[in-house]
């Protein structure tokens, strides 16, 4: 099964893409989605749609584990936040692409024991489970978060 983690972001959206067969866990690909900046809001959302839309159709994902957008203290930022989401919920749609939604202190949780693990310490299990395909293409923060979602939604399947 191939099961798509993403990490929305309006700036940067991370995906991380595993496939398992008979328990063996691959990393296919992991890349961080980027709008441009400087752009208007509509042209950065458009950026984000074309990209994650060209990014299913290549790599056909079977399920995507997405993380659920957090009101923090500047409203501002969550509203862009879920804009991104809101891209590749719609997507995932579209693709009629199974959806499961996570909540950061629950993933951080399930897999480090602690719901409020720091970005290090999810990284520290990352690389000890994956080994040494984690350093070769995870590459920042966005990616690996999400490849954490697609580990848990792959744990709660029993598929691992």
């Amino acid at each position: 099964m191939k099961i798509l983690g993403v990490d929305p972001g309006l700036l940067n959206l991370g995906c991380a893409l595993i496939e398992i067969k008979n328990t063996c866990l691959s990393l296919i690909r992991a890349e961080t989605l980027r709008s441009p900046s400087k752009e208007s809001l509509s042209k950065r959302l458009y950026h984000l749609y074309q990209a994650f839309g060209d990014f299913l159709m290549f790599e056909k994902p079977e399920l995507i584990a997405i993380e659920e957008p957090l009101p923090k203290v500047n409203p501002h930022a969550t509203a862009k936040v879920s804009q991104a989401q809101a891209i590749v919920l719609l997507k995932a749609e579209e693709e009629s692409l199974l959806i499961r939604s996570y909540n950061p202190a629950y993933w951080k949780n399930f897999l480090c024991g602690n719901g409020g693990a720091s970005k290090g310490e999810v990284k520290k299990f990352l690389r000890a489970f994956v080994g040494g395909e984690f350093d070769a293409k995870i590459k920042d923060d966005h990616t690996s978060d999400a490849l954490a979602l697609a580990l848990v939604c792959a744990f709660e399947l029993n598929l691992l």
